[in-house]
This record gives structure tokens, sequence and C-alpha cells, in this order.
């Protein structure tokens, strides 16, 4: 793995990642891409500025399957650039259990060709005992290192000359998933035993209730508790999806982000700013400039069916992530990041 700070301010820098489709500079937001019910054209997340995109690998392989294979998961959503893929923790976490084993859903991620694959996880969630809480990061390190074990089998039964024949950056980063939420020894272990298995990208999993609370004392510590323990490695934040969660974390030192908030808050009219959300239609006027704000008013959007007018106020919502994370970057360029938090 390869990446580069190149500029820092508190703990959040401004990087460069090495994926097999090229740079991810850092910090980035990734929007979630639905392999199967897409409401915004992955084409239009690239021209607004979004240069990687995070699926879900479960999804395609129960619904595509072999054509994945053949067609690889860039075809698949039509994106051109740096995919992400989830393998399925978020319906664990959901529903509890999925029809496929931490091998198998690692090979069909290398075989889609995902630029960063992520370990099958258990997730802990907000609000679990401790005990269970224990046993789901303890599932999630098995899988961690079965998944490892396996991809090494696979290395050792290629072709050797051609498998090193090959440049580094063709090979996909693997994400290790911390888990342990609330529990910070455990999130503690968790970061240890992913350190020792072999990871180099590291993915802080289970934060989304603790984001929904709004209680950013409680992200703080986790996040803090993890990156004491690897403090110059890429890190991720699972289900980080509002410019309040997404400056923190950044001058704490996480480096992506991904969510798909933008489609979920318009889903439920909720428009987005850089301080809040607010419901649709207690708004008097939109507060902003995008294309969507400044062609469009509170009345004509509360107007239009719901299908198009969450369409609009998603687009909105990206827009506003998009800025977030400019400002971000001018404020570590111009060393006024904690003012900016």
């Amino acid at each position: 793995m390869s990446f580069e700070v190149r500029y820092t301010d508190l703990a959040g820098r401004i990087g460069q990642l090495k994926t097999p489709h090229g740079f991810l500079e850092t910090p980035a937001f990734l929007p979630v891409v639905h392999p199967v019910d897409q409401r915004i054209s992955p084409k239009f997340l690239r021209q607004l500025g979004f240069n990687a995109v995070i699926t879900n690998a479960y999804i395609v392989w129960r619904r595509y399957g072999e054509e994945a294979i053949r067609r690889g998961i860039h075809e698949i959503i039509d994106f051109d650039g740096i995919v992400m893929t989830d393998s399925g923790g978020y319906q664990v976490l959901e529903y509890g259990d999925i029809e496929i084993d931490p091998q198998t859903i690692a090979k069909f991620q290398i075989d889609i060709k995902s630029d960063l694959p992520v370990i099958l996880d258990r997730p802990t969630g907000y609000g679990l005992e401790y005990r269970r809480a224990k046993d789901f990061v303890e599932e999630t390190l098995k899988n961690a290192r079965n998944t490892v074990e396996s991809l090494r089998d696979q290395f050792n039964s290629r072709n050797q000359l051609e498998t090193l024949g090959k440049n580094e950056i063709d090979k996909p980063i693997w994400a290790g998933t911390i888990q342990g939420a609330e529990h910070l020894d455990l999130v503690k272990h968790s970061t240890e035993e992913l350190v020792k298995i072999g990871f180099d990208f590291f993915a802080l999993g289970s934060p989304v209730e603790i984001m929904e609370a709004y209680d950013f004392h409680l992200l703080t510590q986790m996040i803090i508790t993890a990156k004491n323990i690897v403090p110059n490695k890429p890190f991720h934040v699972f289900g980080a999806g509002h410019p309040f969660a997404i400056s923190i974390a950044v001058a704490l030192g996480c480096d992506t982000f991904d969510s798909a908030s933008y489609v979920l808050y318009a889903r439920d009219n909720r428009y987005m700013s850089p301080y809040g959300t607010a419901k649709l239609n207690e708004l008097t006027y939109l507060p902003c400039s995008c294309p969507i704000c400044s062609e469009h008013s509170v009345k004509e959007l509360c107007e239009m069916d719901y299908d198009t007018r969450t369409i609009q106020l998603a687009k909105h919502n990206l827009y506003v992530l998009k800025l977030e994370i400019n400002m971000v970057k001018q404020a570590i360029m111009d060393g006024r990041l904690w003012e900016y938090v």
C-alpha cells in the first residue's frame, strides 16, 4: 500500500492513496451507490467531483453472481473511478446473518475487481451488552484471519512468475474493520489484532447510531482509541454522512468516509446544510447557491412529485457534502482546521 501525506493540520491530513483505478486524494467522501436501485447516476457523482464511491458486494453477489465477475464492479454500477465494496456487514447488522462465508465474499470482491474491498465483519452496533459485543469483535477478527489465509492460499496457487510480474498498483487495498463501539477496550483490542494480522487500511465500524444521537464525545473517544494504535495508516469511518461528523473526524486523523445520507435524508424531505438538517416544508428560503437551490424555490420543490423531489434534494445534499470536504481541505491548507471545527 502507498499512502502519501502532503499537508497536515492537527491530526488531519491531505494525502494520496494509490489504488488500481488511480489516486484518491484524502480527505474524501464516498457516496453509497446501490448496485440495483440507484436513484442518482454514478456519472453525476463523477461529474460533481466524487472520484470514489462505495457499493455493497453482498447485494451484487446475490443479484448478479457470475455476471458481475465477467463484467466487473465498475461496469455493473457504471462508474469509472475508484470503487470500495462493503462485504455485507450492514446486512449482518440488520438481519443477524447472511448467506455467505468470509472466504467466498473475499474472493468475489477480488474477482469483481474492487479497489478497496472490506472483510466480512460482525458489527457490534450501539448499546450491545459487553459480553455479546466481545463475541462479535472476536467473530470479526476470526473472519479477518480466515480472509487473509484464504487470500494467501490463492496467491500461492497462482503462477508465481505471472503474479510477481504485476505492478503493486494493480492489487486491491483490503480494509480491516474495527468493532467494539462504546466498549473502548474492545476497540483497542480489535485494532491491535488487525495490525497483527497485517492490515494497512482500517475502517471504524458501528458509528452510525452514535452519530445519529449526536454523541460526538463518544465518537471522538472511539476514533482516538483506534488512531493511537495506527496514527499513520489511512483510516475510514463507515456511515459518516453529515458535515458535523466529517470535520471533527478529519481533525482526529480520519481520511475517508461513506454514507447514503444524501438520498436517505432526501427521502425524508430533509434538507442538508453545513450546520444541520431541516425539513424542507419548514424552510422559507433555500440557504444555498448550488444549481438545485439556484433554480428552484422552496415552494417549487414542495410541489414536485415525491420521486422528482427526492432526486433534487439528494443532489443538493451531495453538493453540500462536496462543499464540506473542500472546506475541510482548505482549512488544513490554511492552518485553521481547529477554528473550522
